[in-house]
């Protein structure tokens, strides 16, 4: 995977499972007025990149994702994802296939935090893969 990309669309199937994601290659742009360089996509450079499970990582925001709601995620007052609950993993959301954890659920906090959230969310991914293996 090329750090010189963007994602643009998660592409799901008929039943509603990750089948896809639709990519745009970049390039960095010119300094803005705060000396930053950001970003910028390359026309026609689109391609998809085919995947049947997603982990998504944020930076040290979690920025809005209105796609959370369009699949029933819980999110409290704040905008942050809900996690766990009654019958659910500690970084389970309220979609059974979909996992969360760091500044997405918690807000702001230490990288070591998110990353023992990761674990435990790839921990509980690998418990429930199992599960549906033995049924």
């Amino acid at each position: 995977m090329s750090l010189t990309c963007s994602r643009r669309r998660i592409q799901l199937n008929r039943k509603g499972q990750v089948c896809a994601v639709e990519m745009i290659r970049t390039k960095m742009g010119e300094p803005g007025p705060d000396g930053r360089r950001r970003p910028q996509p390359i026309p026609d450079s689109g391609f998809e990149l085919k995947a049947d499970v997603l982990i998504m990582a944020f930076g040290f925001q979690a920025h809005e994702m209105p796609w959370l709601r369009g699949h029933g995620i819980k999110l409290d007052r704040w905008g942050q994802i809900v996690t766990g609950g009654k019958g659910r993993g500690t970084t389970q959301t309220s979609h059974d296939k979909i996992f969360a954890g760091g500044d997405a659920v918690t807000g702001a906090d230490l990288v070591v935090t998110a990353m023992v959230a990761g674990r435990q969310a790839a921990s509980e991914m690998l418990m429930q893969f199992t599960a549906w293996e033995e049924i």
